[in-house]
């Protein structure tokens, strides 16, 4: 399984794709996350519209105005996908991000 590091350097696994899904490996308890690519595609189009945007991983508090916090209230979804999905839409090139918190995103 491919490898990644999220934007605070933790590491996680994953399989599939930003095209096709993701189910994401992360934590010492090896904890499970599936991301559909309903909610990836929810996330692309959050930062195209609303760029720059706070990224709002975290689900307590919700990070208001962030992208997070819409995928939790518009489409009941946790913000922690966010963890996740930005760096691999960062390694795909479709956005940039601050290097530190808040995290900001950019579409390129």
């Amino acid at each position: 399984m491919p490898t990644n590091r999220t934007l605070t350097d933790k590491p996680f696994t994953y399989s599939g794709s930003l095209a096709t899904g993701l189910t994401i490996q992360f934590g010492n308890a090896g904890k499970v996350m599936n991301i559909p690519v309903r909610i990836i595609d929810i996330i692309r189009t959050e930062i195209t519209r609303r760029s720059p945007v706070l990224a709002g991983a975290n689900p307590d508090p919700l990070v208001p105005n962030s992208v997070g916090k819409a995928l939790y209230e518009k489409h009941r979804f946790s913000p922690q996908a966010m963890s996740y999905v930005l760096p691999l839409l960062i390694q795909e090139g479709f956005c940039t991000v601050s290097d530190r918190k808040p995290f900001v995103i950019h579409k390129k």
